[in-house]
């Protein structure tokens, strides 16, 4: 008598399957909540105080986010000019960004997110920055 070829789909197959398949769900999840970190330990920048008065916030950190309008290099790094939005209304704002700071490619009409903190005379100078 002749044997019935078996039908069902291996047990092993099925369970190695699954555990690609969470890997991949995990991976990719890992890359989207790292590239939608934008500095949420630190407190946001009121960007008409720090106008107003930079230097009573010197020493303090902050973030800002905001679309890079220019960039003007420099031998220890770069100056630049956001625009960012404040109480419903677009203020433009510079950061001095030292060269050990970041090693991005700043392009103009994108976005950046910045941790800033003040110094000597109420300069906003960036601590770490990440392109969004």
């Amino acid at each position: 008598m002749g044997r019935r070829a078996s039908s069902s789909i291996n047990s092993a197959a099925i369970v190695g399957i699954i555990a690609v398949v969470a890997v991949v769900v995990g991976l990719g999840a890992l890359l989207l909540k790292k590239k939608g970190t934008t500095f949420d330990d630190v407190a946001p920048l009121l960007v008409e105080e720090a106008l107003d008065n930079g230097n009573s916030l010197r020493g303090n950190e902050y973030r800002v986010e905001g679309k890079l309008l220019a960039r003007w290099p420099r031998d220890s790094g770069a100056v630049i000019e956001i625009l960012v939005e404040d109480g419903g209304e677009q203020t433009h704002f510079p950061i001095v960004v030292p060269v050990e700071v970041s090693n991005l490619n700043f392009e103009r009409e994108q976005r950046y997110a910045f941790k800033i903190k003040f110094g000597d005379g109420g300069v906003a100078i960036a601590t770490e920055v990440k392109r969004l």
